[in-house]
C-alpha cells in the first residue's frame, strides 16, 4: 500500500490491495441515477432505458488498473437497444464508457455538462433482443482493450485517471448479470458527485448568471413531431408561440403552422390551432407582436419530402413511406405548388383569430425579424436554392443564388423589399437560420447559424441596416439563435447544441454584443440526442424569462414543444 500527498493541491491518492472475483450486487452497494434503475432480490442489475438513459455506479470502491465483465440481454424495441459499461467515472457525467448497441462497440470519453467524445467503434457485432451476450473492459495504465463474446475487439489509448465502475441502458431494459470485477482500488482524489442532484432537465438549477425554475412540455402532440417554435410576449401579457407542427417526422409532407396561447406567464396553455396549412411542408415558424398589436408570422414551405426530382421520377423503393409522399407530391396541381412554396409572413389584426394573405419576403428567417424604434420592420433571410424550394420545371429556381438578404417593411408587413445584402467571406453555402436585435445604442446586431464549425458568426449595423460590418466568428458554439433585448439592456441570445453536449444554451453580453460573456454560458435544458434546438425567448413583467424551443420530452417519443422559465441574475 502507497499513499501520495501533494501540498498546495488538495490531493490524496490512496493505492490499495487488489480485489478479484465475482462481484455481489447489493442495493446499498450501487447509486442508481433513475427510479427506472432496480437491483432485484436475485441480484440482478435492471436498467430501464426506455425514456431516458439510464445510469448504475458501483459506489463501493474506485479502480485504477480495472477488468469489468459481465453478461447482458436487451429487450426488443425500435431503438439502438444498448448497454454501456462504465469505468474511470469521476463524477455522474465524467467517464470513459463502451456502448455496445445493436451494431457497434463504440468507446467514449464523457465529460462534466454532457459533452462526450468518440474515440474509437468497431461494426458489424452482432445484438439481438432476449439473447445473453459476455462483454468486458481491461484496462491496464493507458490502454483499454475491449472485448465481446470471448473475442477481442480493439484496443484504444485512454486516460489513466481513477474513478467507479457502472452500467447503463439506452433505448432499451438492459438485464446485467454475472459482474465480474478484477482491479486495484485506489480512492478518488475528490469525493464522487452524483451531478444531478440540484438539476432540473439536464441543467443546474444554479447556475453563474442565472438560476432555472422549471423547465416542462407545453404542447404535445400524441405520435406527431412539433418542431422549431418562436415565442412571443404581448403588450397584455399574452405568450404566444408558433411552431410547425402535426407533422410525421423531421421531413415530411404534413407540417403546418400551429399556435399556442398562455395568459398566466406560461404555466398554462392552449390546445394548437392551425393557423397556415399550404399543401405543401410548412417549417419553421416565427412570430412578433407590432408597435400598434398587429401580429406577424413567417414561415417558408418547401418540397424536401419528395427528394431530389430532376425528372419527377418516383425513384423510392416500393411501399416505402418515402415513396407515398413522391407519388403524394406527384398529385399536387403545379400551379398550387408554386404559388404556395417559398418565403412568407402573414398579419393578423385582432389577437390572431384571423389572418391576412401570405405576403413573400425575400429570405427565409426561422424566428421572423423585428421592429426597430424608428417603426420599420427589419428581417434578416437567407435565400437559397436547394432543392426543397423550387419545382423542377422552374429553371429560374434553380438559378437562385445563395445569399443573405436585408428585407424592410415601412407598412407594418403588408409588403416588403430588399434594402441590402450580408457577405461573408468565408462560404455563404455554409450559412443559415439568421436572427436580429436593436441593441440600447441603436447598433442592429445580427446572428448566423454556420455550417463550418457550428459556432455562430455575427454582423452589426449602424446605419438600421443597410450596411454591415465584416462578418465573425464568435466564441459560442451552437445554433440557430435567438436574440432579444432585456429590460436592463443587456443582450440575450439562445441556441440549441446538437453535438456533444446535447441541449438547450443561452449566452449573455454586457456590452450591446460587442462581447459575449461565454465563460458563464447558461445551460437551460439537457437532452439525449441532437434533434432539439431553436430555442427563442420573451422576458416577462416580473423579470422572468421563458425560453420555448422543441425536443423530445422522453427518450422514445416525438419531440413536443417544451420551455424552459428561468431568471438572470447578475
Amino acid at each position: 500500500m502507497r499513499k501520495a500527498i501533494a501540498f498546495g493541491l488538495v490531493l490524496c491518492t490512496l493505492v490499495c490491495r487488489a480485489e478479484t472475483g465475482s462481484l455481489s450486487i447489493l442495493p446499498e452497494q450501487w447509486t442508481l441515477l433513475t427510479p427506472t434503475a432496480k437491483v432485484t432480490t436475485d441480484g440482478t442489475l435492471l436498467l430501464d432505458g426506455m425514456n431516458a438513459p439510464t445510469y448504475a455506479f458501483y459506489n463501493a470502491a474506485s479502480y485504477g488498473d480495472v477488468s469489468l465483465e459481465a453478461r447482458y440481454s436487451v429487450a426488443k424495441t425500435d431503438g439502438v437497444m444498448a448497454v454501456g459499461f462504465v469505468i474511470a467515472s469521476t463524477d455522474s457525467e465524467s467517464f470513459l464508457r463502451v456502448h455496445y448497441d445493436r451494431r457497434s462497440a463504440i468507446l467514449y470519453r464523457n465529460t462534466e455538462g454532457g459533452a462526450f467524445q468518440e474515440i474509437k467503434r468497431v461494426g458489424n457485432k452482432p445484438q439481438e433482443p432476449a439473447k445473453w451476450y459476455t462483454a468486458k473492459l481491461i484496462r491496464k495504465g493507458k490502454t483499454l482493450e475491449v472485448f465481446f463474446n470471448g473475442a477481442k475487439l480493439y484496443d484504444a489509448e485512454v486516460p489513466d485517471t481513477p474513478g467507479r465502475v457502472g452500467f447503463y441502458a439506452s433505448q432499451t431494459i438492459g438485464t446485467i448479470r454475472d459482474i465480474r470485477l478484477d482491479g486495484t482500488r485506489i480512492a478518488l482524489a475528490a469525493p464522487w458527485r452524483n451531478m444531478e442532484e440540484g438539476r432540473i432537465h439536464g441543467a443546474p438549477k444554479v447556475q453563474a448568471r442565472a438560476e432555472i425554475i422549471w423547465t416542462r412540455a407545453i404542447c404535445k402532440e400524441p405520435d406527431r413531431y412539433i418542431g422549431w417554435p418562436t415565442v412571443c410576449r404581448r403588450k397584455n401579457g399574452e405568450l404566444l408561440a408558433v411552431f410547425s407542427g402535426d407533422r410525421q417526422y423531421h421531413v415530411c409532407p404534413w407540417g403546418k403552422v400551429q399556435l399556442v396561447r398562455s395568459m398566466d406567464n406560461g404555466e398554462t396553455w392552449t390546445k394548437p390551432v392551425t393557423i397556415c396549412n399550404t399543401v405543401n411542408d410548412d417549417r419553421d415558424a416565427g412570430i412578433t407582436e407590432l408597435q400598434n398589436g398587429d401580429l406577424l408570422v413567417t414561415w417558408f414551405s418547401s418540397l424536401c419530402y419528395a427528394g431530389n426530382f430532376p425528372a419527377n421520377a418516383v425513384f423510392a423503393k416500393q411501399d416505402s413511406e418515402r415513396y407515398f409522399w413522391q407519388r403524394h407530391f406527384e398529385k399536387l396541381p403545379r400551379a398550387l405548388v408554386k404559388e404556395q412554396l417559398g418565403y412568407f409572413t402573414r398579419r393578423s389584426t385582432d389577437g390572431g383569430k384571423t389572418w391576412e394573405p401570405p405576403v413573400r419576403t425575400t429570405g427565409s428567417a426561422n424566428h421572423g425579424g423585428i421592429q426597430l424604434k424608428d417603426g420599420r420592420l427589419l428581417m434578416i433571410g437567407r435565400r437559397w436554392n436547394s432543392q426543397g424550394n423550387f419545382l423542377p420545371e422552374d429553371p429560374a429556381g434553380q438559378k437562385t443564388k445563395h445569399e443573405l438578404t436585408v428585407d424592410e417593411s415601412t407598412d407594418n408587413g403588408r409588403s416588403w423589399h430588399q434594402i441590402a445584402s450580408i457577405h461573408p467571406e468565408e462560404d455563404i453555402s455554409k450559412f443559415h437560420e439568421p436572427h436580429l436585435v436593436e441593441a440600447a445604442d441603436g447598433m442592429i446586431v445580427a446572428q448566423f447559424r454556420c455550417h463550418i464549425d457550428f459556432n455562430l458568426r455575427q454582423s452589426e449595423s449602424k446605419d438600421g441596416g443597410k450596411t454591415w460590418t465584416p462578418v465573425h466568428r464568435l466564441d459560442i458554439h451552437g445554433h440557430p439563435p435567438h436574440l432579444i433585448r432585456l429590460a436592463d439592456n443587456k443582450l440575450l441570445t439562445v441556441y440549441g447544441i446538437r453535438d456533444g453536449a446535447f441541449g438547450e444554451y443561452a449566452c449573455i453580453s454586457d456590452d450591446n454584443g460587442k462581447t459575449w460573456d461565454v465563460k458563464n454560458q447558461i445551460k437551460l435544458a439537457g437532452h439525449w440526442c441532437g434533434d432539439l434546438g431553436y430555442p427563442a425567448s420573451a422576458q416577462l413583467s416580473d423579470g422572468t424569462i421563458i425560453t420555448v424551443y422543441y425536443q423530445s420530452e422522453k427518450n422514445g417519443e416525438k419531440p413536443c414543444l417544451m420551455a424552459t422559465k428561468w431568471r438572470v441574475t447578475r
